[in-house]
């Protein structure tokens, strides 16, 4: 096993910490983005929230600073601040125009009892739990114009004349140090958050704001987990979904500046695990009669996440929580998923018949992970054959393999020399079968392949090139001639390359042109997949071009409008499906992989970057703060060792 790595783990040793507390402040009420809840115990809570339109502002990991600009009305703008000091906050709010604000006071919560009453200068709460009553309040400066049982309101003076309030649990600031106190926490969270700066902005920021804003608190499973957005539509605040691989790359984003969020993230996901290990397509989501599918599970990016998060932040005893998981659910897949038991692997669903035109087969393209695929959906002869569809899936067997690279990696950092062993086996053998069976050389291609006839003569290939097309570069079974030629077919800019890259289908293909869900659109975590395939196979100046793309993607949008998109529309660049999709960001990570990685062996490795050139600060790099800059190509990595 790689030395290094292990020396890794040892240093971090008990350092493990659990995001649980008595109390819990932050914007975690999943219908208040804006506002700020206080929960006490897991077993009473408080919320005043503001309203007005959802926008990623600052937020610290640890809550000790929020900045938000609420935006009211006709568009003009209240600049929202906020600090937790203890187990209250201190808050200023200033408006561009003299205004009105109202916060409500949500009471909505299942299982929280609250009553709010006016008072002289603010708010009083009584929570009522089973061992009593918890108290909260609020004082403003100048005093609110109105409270009462259900919201309080406040004339807002204007530019240059805030409004102030402290509100919390047990004693409060003193309101007249508001100001000097936000200063304060501002100042230490800028002075320690991992951030960038370049010509394109702040990439890191942008994930770490979206991230951030994304913690949604639920009390039915005491989680305080990142949601896939805070504009998804879900109006009960315990059935925030859990989506399978959204839930780990947004753990794999998160562990850049929040690690503990991160790992309640994966647990949330992992919450739904089956005893058989399939991992759900979701769970905690009131969907289709029922709050875990368990029928179907989703695209096997466990693993590759959760190393990643742990090479940033190590943690053995998270590893060694969540290693028999992965194990198991990577078992399940060829178990599962193996019809024809030759090792192959294919999409399904575990049930017979399913609702809408599509019946069971609308189970397995949710199994995908690309909901309607065009590599899938209306291909002529793809149907369901008994619990999968009969056909060898490309990406699924490329994920499979870099699934088993990963996980050995871990059994390596554990010290289970056996499973080591084993993975690299798998990896080894499912490479080899992807090149036996799903090379296409007359398109110079990898790709899915029909089951072999009844006649024993080989099933067609399937031929519509999307994406998935490419995923056996990320598992490293191209030769570099294969590779080569896949690598041809990813840069011509009459298929996949251009300005906006990669959409889910060729812009030769009639679907590009419809531009609706992955139907031609660019999806952030396709492009990081394959960015994975692109860093063992292309050239550096490839490397960096497309992380080029794939960063000003992402930002032209960010830095334009604050939108953080579900998906990308590829002939114009614009946002397109939800605008607060949390794995849109996953385009500035790819922009941060490329400045510089962290190789297998736990060690920096300074890339070609993204033609621009960037300075990177606390970038978490085996634990430590790591300083990066990079000219035009050359990156020099200093790691804070203090």
């Amino acid at each position: 096993m790689p030395r290094c790595a292990w020396m890794v783990f040892v240093v971090a040793l008990g350092v493990s910490l659990s995001i649980r507390a008595s109390v819990r402040i932050g914007n975690f009420y999943y219908n208040a983005p804006n506002g700020i809840a206080f929960i006490k115990d897991d077993a009473a809570a408080f919320v005043i929230d503001p309203g007005g339109s959802y926008n990623a502002g600052i937020v610290a990991p640890d809550d000790s600073y929020h900045q938000v600009f609420l935006s009211q009305g006709d568009n003009y703008l209240i600049d929202f601040r906020w600090a937790r000091i203890g187990d209250g906050v201190v808050a200023r709010l200033e408006s561009q125009r003299a205004e009105k604000l109202t916060f409500k006071l949500d009471k909505n919560w299942p299982d929280f009892s609250t009553t709010y009453s006016s008072a002289r200068d603010g708010l009083t709460a009584v929570a009522k739990t089973a061992s009593g009553g918890v108290g909260w309040k609020l004082q403003a400066k100048p005093a609110p114009e109105s409270s009462n049982a259900t919201s309080i309101t406040f004339a807002l003076a204007g530019p240059g004349k805030p409004t102030y309030f402290v509100s919390g649990l047990g004693d409060l600031q003193p309101i007249d140090r508001v100001e000097a106190l936000l200063s304060d926490a501002r100042e230490k969270y800028e002075k320690t958050r991992p951030r960038a700066e370049g010509p394109s902005g702040d990439i890191i920021g942008a994930i770490t704001n979206n991230l951030n804003n994304s913690r949604v608190y639920s009390n039915n499973n005491h989680l305080a987990a990142i949601t896939v957005s805070r504009t998804f539509g879900v109006n009960h605040p315990n059935t925030t979904p859990y989506f399978c691989w959204d839930s780990f790359f947004n753990a794999l984003m998160a562990s850049i500046d929040n690690p503990e969020s991160a790992k309640e993230t994966v647990r949330g996901i992992l919450s739904g695990q089956s005893k058989e290990g399939l991992v759900p397509n979701f769970t905690h989501w009131a969907f289709d009669g029922g709050g875990t599918s368990t029928d179907r599970s989703q695209p096997p990016v466990g693993s590759m996440c959760i190393w990643k998060m742990l090479q940033r932040h190590p943690d053995p005893d998270f590893l060694r929580e969540v290693y028999p998981k992965l194990v198991l659910w990577h078992a399940w897949w060829l178990k599962d998923r193996n019809p024809k038991h030759d090792g192959l692997l294919c999409w399904g669903t575990n049930v017979d018949k399913m609702d809408g035109p599509l019946g069971s087969l609308q189970g397995a393209l949710w199994e995908t992970g690309w909901d309607d695929t065009p590599h899938f959906r209306d291909v002529p002869g793809v149907k369901m054959v008994g619990h999968t569809m009969n056909v060898y899936a490309v990406d699924l067997c490329s994920m499979w393999a870099m699934d088993a690279h990963y996980l050995a990696l871990m059994a390596d950092a554990l010290g289970r020399k056996d499973d080591a062993d084993k993975f690299r086996r798998d990896e080894k053998e499912m490479n080899e079968r992807i090149n036996k069976t799903l090379w296409n050389d007359e398109l110079g291609i990898y790709c899915s392949r029909f089951w072999d006839n009844e006649d024993g003569s080989p099933g067609k290939f399937l031929t519509r090139i999307t994406p998935m097309n490419f995923y056996p570069l990320i598992c490293g079974a191209a030769s570099p001639d294969q590779a080569k030629r896949v690598l041809a077919i990813m840069t011509d800019p009459n298929q996949f390359w251009g300005e906006w890259i990669l959409p889910t289908v060729s812009r030769k293909d009639p679907l590009y042109f419809e531009q609706r869900y992955w139907h031609g659109t660019i999806w952030g975590p396709v492009n990081y997949l394959v960015f994975q395939g692109v860093k063992r196979y292309a050239a550096p100046e490839v490397q960096a071009e497309f992380a080029q793309k794939s960063v000003h993607l992402f930002m032209n949008n960010w830095l334009g409008t604050g939108q953080c998109g579900e998906n990308f529309l590829s002939l114009n660049g614009r946002v397109g499906g939800n605008p607060n999709y949390t794995w849109g960001a996953l385009m500035c990570l790819i922009g941060v992989e490329s400045v510089v990685d962290i190789d297998d062996n736990g060690q920096p490795h300074p890339g070609p970057g993204y033609n621009e050139p960037v300075t990177i600060e606390n970038l978490p790099i085996n634990g430590k703060p790591a300083r990066v800059t990079l000219n035009y190509g050359k990156a020099i990595v200093t790691i804070d060792h203090h």
